[in-house]
Protein backbone atom coordinates (compact mmCIF):
# COMPACT_ATOMS: atom_id res chain seq x y z
CA UNK A 1 0.00 0.00 0.00
CA UNK A 2 0.92 3.41 -0.63
CA UNK A 3 1.82 5.50 2.70
CA UNK A 4 -0.50 7.05 4.75
CA UNK A 5 0.54 10.72 3.74
CA UNK A 6 0.35 10.16 -0.54
CA UNK A 7 -2.74 8.12 0.29
CA UNK A 8 -4.46 10.76 2.08
CA UNK A 9 -2.95 13.38 -0.29
CA UNK A 10 -4.06 11.44 -3.23
CA UNK A 11 -7.86 10.81 -1.77
CA UNK A 12 -8.16 14.87 -0.77
CA UNK A 13 -7.55 15.07 -5.12
CA UNK A 14 -9.71 12.65 -6.17
CA UNK A 15 -12.72 13.38 -3.71
CA UNK A 16 -12.18 16.91 -5.61
CA UNK A 17 -12.48 16.04 -8.88
CA UNK A 18 -12.99 12.32 -9.32
CA UNK A 19 -15.65 11.41 -5.99
CA UNK A 20 -16.82 8.11 -8.06
CA UNK A 21 -13.33 6.63 -8.52
CA UNK A 22 -12.25 7.96 -5.31
CA UNK A 23 -14.56 5.85 -3.02
CA UNK A 24 -13.81 3.05 -5.40
CA UNK A 25 -10.07 3.34 -5.10
CA UNK A 26 -10.31 3.43 -1.56
CA UNK A 27 -12.58 0.64 -1.28
CA UNK A 28 -10.20 -1.74 -3.01
CA UNK A 29 -6.95 -0.34 -1.72
CA UNK A 30 -8.01 -0.88 1.69
CA UNK A 31 -10.00 -4.36 1.22
CA UNK A 32 -6.73 -5.80 -0.14
CA UNK A 33 -5.49 -5.00 3.30
CA UNK A 34 -5.86 -6.41 6.49
CA UNK A 35 -7.06 -5.73 9.67
CA UNK A 36 -9.04 -2.34 10.62
CA UNK A 37 -8.18 -0.90 7.17
CA UNK A 38 -9.68 -3.92 5.64
CA UNK A 39 -12.98 -3.17 8.00
CA UNK A 40 -12.74 0.48 6.31
CA UNK A 41 -13.21 -1.47 3.33
CA UNK A 42 -16.28 -3.08 3.85
CA UNK A 43 -17.94 -0.13 4.71
CA UNK A 44 -16.53 2.44 1.56
CA UNK A 45 -17.46 -0.67 -0.51
CA UNK A 46 -21.49 -0.78 0.89
CA UNK A 47 -21.66 -4.74 -0.08
CA UNK A 48 -20.29 -3.91 -3.46
CA UNK A 49 -18.45 -7.31 -4.92
CA UNK A 50 -14.73 -6.91 -3.78
CA UNK A 51 -11.67 -8.79 -3.52
CA UNK A 52 -10.55 -10.47 -0.14
CA UNK A 53 -7.61 -9.13 2.30
CA UNK A 54 -4.27 -10.69 1.68
CA UNK A 55 -3.72 -14.11 3.05
CA UNK A 56 -1.12 -13.90 5.14
CA UNK A 57 -0.62 -17.87 6.36
CA UNK A 58 0.19 -20.81 4.03
CA UNK A 59 -1.38 -24.54 4.21
CA UNK A 60 1.67 -25.86 5.68
CA UNK A 61 2.10 -23.06 8.26
CA UNK A 62 -1.15 -23.56 9.36
CA UNK A 63 -0.38 -27.54 10.02
CA UNK A 64 2.69 -26.30 11.40
CA UNK A 65 1.10 -24.22 13.85
CA UNK A 66 -2.05 -26.91 14.85
CA UNK A 67 1.15 -29.02 15.60
CA UNK A 68 3.52 -26.57 17.68
CA UNK A 69 -0.40 -26.08 20.09
CA UNK A 70 -1.78 -29.35 19.94
CA UNK A 71 0.76 -31.89 19.04
CA UNK A 72 -0.81 -33.23 16.27
CA UNK A 73 -1.23 -33.76 12.52
CA UNK A 74 -3.92 -32.69 10.01
CA UNK A 75 -4.56 -32.24 6.78
CA UNK A 76 -5.23 -29.27 5.66
CA UNK A 77 -7.19 -28.67 2.35
CA UNK A 78 -5.70 -25.57 -0.33
CA UNK A 79 -8.62 -23.80 -0.12
CA UNK A 80 -8.18 -20.55 2.07
CA UNK A 81 -11.05 -18.22 3.12
CA UNK A 82 -8.81 -14.58 4.25
CA UNK A 83 -10.59 -11.97 6.42
CA UNK A 84 -9.68 -9.11 7.85
CA UNK A 85 -8.37 -10.51 11.04
CA UNK A 86 -7.77 -13.87 9.98
CA UNK A 87 -7.48 -16.67 7.98
CA UNK A 88 -9.97 -20.24 7.54
CA UNK A 89 -9.14 -23.13 6.86
CA UNK A 90 -10.56 -26.72 5.65
CA UNK A 91 -8.60 -29.34 8.09
CA UNK A 92 -9.39 -33.06 8.75
CA UNK A 93 -8.32 -34.60 12.07
CA UNK A 94 -8.91 -38.07 13.66
CA UNK A 95 -11.14 -38.28 10.01
CA UNK A 96 -13.39 -35.81 10.88
CA UNK A 97 -13.76 -32.61 9.19
CA UNK A 98 -13.22 -29.18 10.97
CA UNK A 99 -12.78 -25.33 9.83
CA UNK A 100 -9.51 -23.43 11.58
CA UNK A 101 -9.67 -19.91 12.23
CA UNK A 102 -6.38 -18.71 12.54
CA UNK A 103 -4.93 -14.76 13.35
CA UNK A 104 -3.05 -13.16 10.74
CA UNK A 105 0.31 -13.09 12.35
CA UNK A 106 1.23 -9.87 14.94
CA UNK A 107 -2.51 -8.47 13.58
CA UNK A 108 -2.69 -7.24 17.46
CA UNK A 109 0.10 -4.77 17.37
CA UNK A 110 -0.44 -3.89 13.78
CA UNK A 111 -4.40 -2.79 14.99
CA UNK A 112 -2.63 -0.40 18.07
CA UNK A 113 -0.45 1.25 15.48
CA UNK A 114 -3.16 1.60 12.63
CA UNK A 115 -5.78 2.69 14.83
CA UNK A 116 -4.90 6.49 14.39
CA UNK A 117 -3.84 6.38 10.88
CA UNK A 118 -7.40 4.91 10.22
CA UNK A 119 -9.22 7.57 12.38
CA UNK A 120 -7.11 10.09 10.25
CA UNK A 121 -8.15 8.64 7.01
CA UNK A 122 -11.81 8.32 7.94
CA UNK A 123 -11.78 12.40 9.13
CA UNK A 124 -10.77 13.06 5.50
CA UNK A 125 -13.16 10.67 4.24
CA UNK A 126 -15.89 12.26 6.58
CA UNK A 127 -15.47 15.45 5.64
CA UNK A 128 -16.09 14.56 1.45
CA UNK A 129 -19.03 12.65 2.29
CA UNK A 130 -20.67 15.39 4.07
CA UNK A 131 -20.53 13.85 8.21
CA UNK A 132 -18.03 14.12 10.96
CA UNK A 133 -17.47 11.96 14.34
CA UNK A 134 -15.61 12.56 17.63
CA UNK A 135 -11.81 11.22 17.21
CA UNK A 136 -11.85 10.45 20.82
CA UNK A 137 -15.39 8.60 21.37
CA UNK A 138 -14.54 6.33 18.04
CA UNK A 139 -10.76 5.64 19.27
CA UNK A 140 -12.29 4.10 22.37
CA UNK A 141 -14.66 2.34 20.46
CA UNK A 142 -12.11 1.28 18.11
CA UNK A 143 -9.89 0.00 20.45
CA UNK A 144 -12.37 -2.18 22.36
CA UNK A 145 -13.78 -4.06 19.44
CA UNK A 146 -10.72 -4.62 17.73
CA UNK A 147 -9.46 -6.01 21.20
CA UNK A 148 -12.10 -8.21 21.44
CA UNK A 149 -12.48 -9.71 17.60
CA UNK A 150 -8.49 -10.46 17.92
CA UNK A 151 -9.52 -12.24 20.82
CA UNK A 152 -10.65 -15.36 19.49
CA UNK A 153 -11.42 -17.70 22.99
CA UNK A 154 -14.45 -14.51 23.41
CA UNK A 155 -15.31 -15.23 19.92
CA UNK A 156 -15.66 -19.27 21.15
CA UNK A 157 -17.53 -18.12 23.88
CA UNK A 158 -20.17 -15.65 21.95
CA UNK A 159 -20.50 -18.97 19.30
CA UNK A 160 -21.87 -20.69 21.95
CA UNK A 161 -24.15 -18.18 23.42
CA UNK A 162 -25.77 -18.19 20.03
CA UNK A 163 -25.69 -21.90 19.56
CA UNK A 164 -28.05 -22.16 23.42
CA UNK A 165 -29.96 -19.14 22.22
CA UNK A 166 -30.96 -21.07 18.62
CA UNK A 167 -30.49 -24.81 19.79
CA UNK A 168 -33.80 -26.13 19.43
CA UNK A 169 -34.49 -23.85 16.87
CA UNK A 170 -34.01 -26.07 13.34
CA UNK A 171 -34.01 -23.01 10.93
CA UNK A 172 -30.58 -22.13 11.83
CA UNK A 173 -27.07 -24.37 12.28
CA UNK A 174 -24.55 -22.60 14.61
CA UNK A 175 -20.70 -24.73 13.59
CA UNK A 176 -19.91 -26.17 17.48
CA UNK A 177 -16.74 -25.31 18.74
CA UNK A 178 -14.30 -27.85 19.32
CA UNK A 179 -12.84 -26.06 22.68
CA UNK A 180 -9.81 -28.75 23.09
CA UNK A 181 -8.37 -27.41 20.00
CA UNK A 182 -9.07 -23.68 20.49
CA UNK A 183 -7.12 -20.78 22.02
CA UNK A 184 -6.50 -17.16 21.89
CA UNK A 185 -5.52 -17.19 18.81
CA UNK A 186 -6.76 -19.89 16.98
CA UNK A 187 -10.66 -21.36 16.72
CA UNK A 188 -11.75 -24.68 15.57
CA UNK A 189 -14.99 -25.39 14.48
CA UNK A 190 -17.45 -28.28 12.98
CA UNK A 191 -17.13 -28.11 9.35
CA UNK A 192 -20.36 -27.41 8.20
CA UNK A 193 -20.88 -27.57 4.27
CA UNK A 194 -23.22 -24.52 3.21
CA UNK A 195 -23.22 -21.97 0.28
CA UNK A 196 -22.30 -18.58 1.61
CA UNK A 197 -24.98 -15.99 0.83
CA UNK A 198 -23.04 -13.70 -1.80
CA UNK A 199 -22.74 -17.01 -4.05
CA UNK A 200 -26.77 -17.21 -3.89
CA UNK A 201 -28.43 -15.45 -6.65
CA UNK A 202 -32.02 -15.67 -4.93
CA UNK A 203 -32.98 -16.45 -1.20
CA UNK A 204 -36.28 -18.92 -0.20
CA UNK A 205 -36.78 -16.98 3.44
CA UNK A 206 -35.90 -14.44 5.28
CA UNK A 207 -35.05 -16.06 8.55
CA UNK A 208 -31.56 -14.39 8.83
CA UNK A 209 -33.24 -11.71 10.20
CA UNK A 210 -34.93 -13.45 12.74
CA UNK A 211 -31.46 -14.85 13.84
CA UNK A 212 -30.73 -11.27 14.42
CA UNK A 213 -33.80 -9.73 16.13
CA UNK A 214 -33.98 -13.04 17.91
CA UNK A 215 -30.61 -13.28 19.70
CA UNK A 216 -30.76 -8.97 19.75
CA UNK A 217 -34.18 -7.97 21.05
CA UNK A 218 -34.95 -11.30 22.97
CA UNK A 219 -31.62 -12.57 24.43
CA UNK A 220 -29.31 -8.58 24.22
CA UNK A 221 -27.14 -10.49 22.04
CA UNK A 222 -25.70 -8.57 18.62
CA UNK A 223 -23.61 -10.45 15.44
CA UNK A 224 -22.25 -7.17 14.77
CA UNK A 225 -20.75 -8.30 11.22
CA UNK A 226 -23.98 -10.44 8.98
CA UNK A 227 -22.31 -9.41 5.16
CA UNK A 228 -23.08 -11.76 3.10
CA UNK A 229 -19.50 -13.63 3.68
CA UNK A 230 -20.74 -14.24 7.15
CA UNK A 231 -23.91 -16.58 6.72
CA UNK A 232 -25.43 -18.47 4.06
CA UNK A 233 -27.52 -22.06 3.60
CA UNK A 234 -27.33 -26.01 3.71
CA UNK A 235 -28.95 -28.40 1.85
CA UNK A 236 -31.18 -28.95 4.39
CA UNK A 237 -32.29 -25.58 4.17
CA UNK A 238 -30.84 -23.79 6.91
CA UNK A 239 -29.55 -20.69 7.72
CA UNK A 240 -25.72 -21.22 8.62
CA UNK A 241 -24.24 -18.34 10.60
CA UNK A 242 -20.32 -17.59 10.93
CA UNK A 243 -17.79 -15.49 12.41
CA UNK A 244 -18.44 -13.66 15.89
CA UNK A 245 -15.71 -11.76 16.40
CA UNK A 246 -17.76 -8.46 16.31
CA UNK A 247 -20.78 -9.89 18.31
CA UNK A 248 -21.65 -7.55 21.58
CA UNK A 249 -24.17 -8.09 24.69
CA UNK A 250 -26.34 -5.01 24.01
CA UNK A 251 -27.71 -3.53 27.45
CA UNK A 252 -31.50 -3.92 28.17
CA UNK A 253 -32.30 -0.33 28.63
CA UNK A 254 -30.78 0.27 24.93
CA UNK A 255 -32.37 -2.61 23.54
CA UNK A 256 -35.64 -0.55 25.27
CA UNK A 257 -35.05 2.39 23.22
CA UNK A 258 -35.11 0.61 20.40
CA UNK A 259 -38.15 -0.94 20.70
CA UNK A 260 -39.49 2.53 21.87
CA UNK A 261 -38.71 3.83 18.79
CA UNK A 262 -39.96 1.51 16.53
CA UNK A 263 -43.21 1.46 18.50
CA UNK A 264 -43.28 5.09 18.21
CA UNK A 265 -43.29 5.28 21.85
CA UNK A 266 -42.19 7.85 24.55
CA UNK A 267 -39.85 9.45 21.61
CA UNK A 268 -37.33 11.86 23.27
CA UNK A 269 -36.92 9.39 26.41
CA UNK A 270 -36.36 6.47 23.70
CA UNK A 271 -33.85 8.22 21.18
CA UNK A 272 -31.73 8.83 24.71
CA UNK A 273 -31.77 5.32 25.93
CA UNK A 274 -30.93 3.80 22.82
CA UNK A 275 -27.69 5.69 22.56
CA UNK A 276 -28.75 9.00 20.68
CA UNK A 277 -28.02 12.55 22.42
CA UNK A 278 -30.19 14.98 21.09
CA UNK A 279 -30.26 17.02 24.30
CA UNK A 280 -27.86 20.28 22.72
CA UNK A 281 -28.98 19.18 18.65
CA UNK A 282 -30.42 21.21 16.09
CA UNK A 283 -33.25 18.22 16.80
CA UNK A 284 -34.32 18.86 20.65
CA UNK A 285 -37.69 19.63 20.13
CA UNK A 286 -38.26 17.62 16.87
CA UNK A 287 -37.90 14.37 18.03
CA UNK A 288 -40.78 13.06 16.42
CA UNK A 289 -40.08 14.26 13.15
CA UNK A 290 -36.80 12.55 13.61
CA UNK A 291 -37.98 9.46 14.78
CA UNK A 292 -40.51 9.20 12.00
CA UNK A 293 -37.74 9.62 9.36
CA UNK A 294 -35.73 7.10 11.07
CA UNK A 295 -37.83 3.99 11.62
CA UNK A 296 -41.26 5.15 9.84
CA UNK A 297 -39.36 3.74 6.41
CA UNK A 298 -38.62 0.34 7.80
CA UNK A 299 -41.89 -0.26 9.22
CA UNK A 300 -43.66 0.41 5.75
CA UNK A 301 -45.67 -2.99 4.43
CA UNK A 302 -42.36 -3.64 2.80
CA UNK A 303 -39.07 -2.17 2.23
CA UNK A 304 -38.64 -2.00 -1.58
CA UNK A 305 -35.72 -3.42 -3.44
CA UNK A 306 -34.80 0.49 -4.97
CA UNK A 307 -35.25 2.38 -1.74
CA UNK A 308 -32.34 4.40 0.11
CA UNK A 309 -32.47 6.62 2.92
CA UNK A 310 -29.58 8.17 0.76
CA UNK A 311 -32.62 9.64 -2.02
CA UNK A 312 -34.59 10.65 1.12
CA UNK A 313 -31.21 13.01 2.45
CA UNK A 314 -31.19 15.63 0.24
CA UNK A 315 -33.75 18.29 2.27
CA UNK A 316 -32.32 20.44 4.62
CA UNK A 317 -33.50 18.22 7.55
CA UNK A 318 -31.91 15.44 5.78
CA UNK A 319 -28.63 16.92 5.52
CA UNK A 320 -29.17 17.56 9.62
CA UNK A 321 -29.31 14.27 9.96
CA UNK A 322 -26.02 13.27 8.53
CA UNK A 323 -24.93 15.00 11.84
CA UNK A 324 -26.66 12.51 14.06
CA UNK A 325 -23.27 10.49 13.99
CA UNK A 326 -21.46 13.07 16.16
CA UNK A 327 -23.94 12.61 19.07
CA UNK A 328 -24.49 8.95 18.17
CA UNK A 329 -22.73 5.51 20.24
CA UNK A 330 -20.53 4.25 17.81
CA UNK A 331 -22.25 0.55 19.50
CA UNK A 332 -25.68 1.99 17.82
CA UNK A 333 -24.09 2.65 14.31
CA UNK A 334 -22.34 -1.09 14.80
CA UNK A 335 -25.82 -2.58 14.89
CA UNK A 336 -27.48 -0.21 12.80
CA UNK A 337 -24.37 -1.63 10.30
CA UNK A 338 -25.45 -4.86 11.03
CA UNK A 339 -29.00 -4.76 10.06
CA UNK A 340 -28.71 -2.54 6.94
CA UNK A 341 -25.80 -4.88 5.43
CA UNK A 342 -29.03 -7.80 5.90
CA UNK A 343 -31.40 -4.89 4.12
CA UNK A 344 -28.52 -4.17 1.34
CA UNK A 345 -27.94 -8.28 0.51
CA UNK A 346 -31.54 -8.94 -0.10
CA UNK A 347 -32.58 -6.03 -2.13
CA UNK A 348 -28.96 -6.38 -4.31
CA UNK A 349 -31.53 -9.31 -5.25
CA UNK A 350 -34.67 -7.43 -6.22
CA UNK A 351 -36.57 -8.83 -3.06
CA UNK A 352 -38.97 -6.79 -1.37
CA UNK A 353 -38.32 -6.92 2.97
CA UNK A 354 -41.47 -7.56 4.65
CA UNK A 355 -39.55 -6.51 7.90
CA UNK A 356 -42.42 -4.52 9.74
CA UNK A 357 -43.95 -8.37 9.90
CA UNK A 358 -40.43 -10.07 11.08
CA UNK A 359 -40.14 -7.75 13.85
CA UNK A 360 -43.29 -7.42 14.96
CA UNK A 361 -43.22 -10.57 17.50
CA UNK A 362 -40.85 -8.96 19.60
CA UNK A 363 -42.40 -5.57 20.23
CA UNK A 364 -44.70 -7.22 22.58
CA UNK A 365 -42.57 -6.17 25.94
CA UNK A 366 -42.18 -2.39 24.42
CA UNK A 367 -45.81 -2.25 23.87
CA UNK A 368 -46.63 -3.43 28.03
Amino acid sequence: MLTTFFKISYLRLKYRYMPNEAQEFWAQELLNSQGLSAKLGQILAQGKESQLPKSSVSALEAKAFFFKHHNQEIQVSDEVLAASMGQVFHIELNQKNYALKILHPGIRKKLEKEIENILLLGKYFSKAKGFSFDQQVFNKFLTEVFKEETDLSREADFQKKFSAIFKSDTRFKIPMVIQEFSTVSALCQEWVDSTLAKDLSHFQNFHIFTFFFESLLQHGTLHGDLNDRNWGMNQDGQVVVFDYGCSQIISPRRISGFKKLLMNQDVAQAFLDFGIRLERTWFKGREQQLRDALFEPLLAESIHPDWSYSKDLESEFGQKIKLLREVTDPWVLLMMRSLFSLIRIYQNRKMAIPLRELVAPYLDEAQA
